[in-house]
């Protein structure tokens, strides 16, 4: 059900389930799970990787069959040869819900799924159509049960970087606040965060569309950036040297590009939930620019006074900044 399984393991799964020898064996086995897992409920993660499977597979068979023609004779008793094991199975790992969601198209309101990466934490989660998601710290990403049914929309606030599994008959659009970026087989960095200014989507293989709207939009190719300025709701396009940075939160490592230390400030209580406060006004636009890859919150605080005139006190979760005397 996690997709977790190598292609050899769902070999042996197959010939083990198609094996008549082994229908008691699943049966009791089976029957074991429900009775143990009677009163747990299914990740929704899970619930919704299986909805929109369980529909593919359906849709498969339907096709399948077209093209075979086969009679309903030969449909009857195929079903009927396997129904004592999709009963079981489909039962044990909820399919009732899936065929709840199926079958009631008018239902008003889809259920909601939430990820979401606490300060000083983060998360990864893959949807159910195979697309890869990281969550940066402070974050919090939604979807609904019926994503991928018309579109694969989700929404975000913080940011992510996206691995976009191709599929041309379903968009992928991120909804970021007043910002909207449409994907398709992609991948690229998303930063949106409440708190900030502005919203910023970085591009680093195949093509996005970003923007608020139908007459406010731009193409990226890779190694652009698109920057949504939240007051005025301009776009700006730009290019950089660095643009590997926006994606170096993902391997623990810190990137400053002629960051001021203010900003930086809001960064670090991101990532590592602490306070910092500032003494001194001047020091707050002090600007840096590099890679810090042993990113301890000691260790990026010693880098930092180390290459500008800064002193710094610890006091539990909260850390002041001063300006050298």
């Amino acid at each position: 059900m996690r997709g977790e399984t190598s292609p050899e393991e769902e070999q042996l799964l197959l010939e083990w389930l198609r094996n008549a020898a082994s229908k008691d064996e699943i049966l009791e086995f089976y029957q074991q799970r429900w009775i143990e897992t009677s009163d747990e409920e299914l990740p929704a993660e899970i619930q919704g990787r299986m909805f929109l499977r369980i529909k593919e597979r359906m849709h498969e068979i339907e096709k399948s069959n077209e093209d075979r023609k086969i009679t309903p004779i030969k449909q009857r008793s195929y079903f009927m040869r396997f129904l004592p094991y999709a009963a079981t199975i489909l039962l044990c790992i909820g399919i009732a819900f899936s065929s709840y969601l199926y079958t009631r198209k008018d239902l008003p309101v889809a259920n909601e799924y939430i990820v979401s990466a606490e300060k000083g934490q983060r998360a990864s989660i893959t949807l159910p159509d195979g697309t890869r998601v990281w969550l940066n710290s402070h974050t919090e990403l939604r979807y609904k049960s019926d994503y991928g049914i018309k579109e694969r929309n989700v929404s975000l606030n913080g940011e992510a970087y996206f691995e976009v599994s191709k599929d041309k008959e379903h968009r992928f659009i991120v909804k970021a606040g007043e910002m909207e970026v449409e994907a398709l087989g992609t991948s690229f960095n998303v930063k949106a965060y409440d708190e900030d200014p502005n919203f910023v989507a970085t591009l680093f293989e195949g093509s996005i569309k970003a923007g608020t709207g139908e007459n406010n939009t731009v193409i990226l190719t890779p190694d652009q950036h698109v920057s949504l300025n939240r007051q005025s709701k301009s776009l700006t396009v730009g290019t950089s040297d660095n643009v590997a940075y926006a994606r170096m939160w993902r391997n623990n490592e810190l990137a400053f590009e002629k960051e001021k230390l203010d900003d930086i400030a809001i960064l670090l209580n991101r990532m590592y939930n602490v306070q910092l406060e500032f003494k001194s006004e001047k020091i707050k636009h002090y600007r840096f620019s590099g890679v810090i890859k042993n990113n301890s919150l000691d260790n990026v605080i010693e880098i930092i006074s180390l290459t500008a005139p800064i002193t710094y006190e610890s006091h539990g979760d909260t850390i002041i900044l001063d300006e050298k005397p």
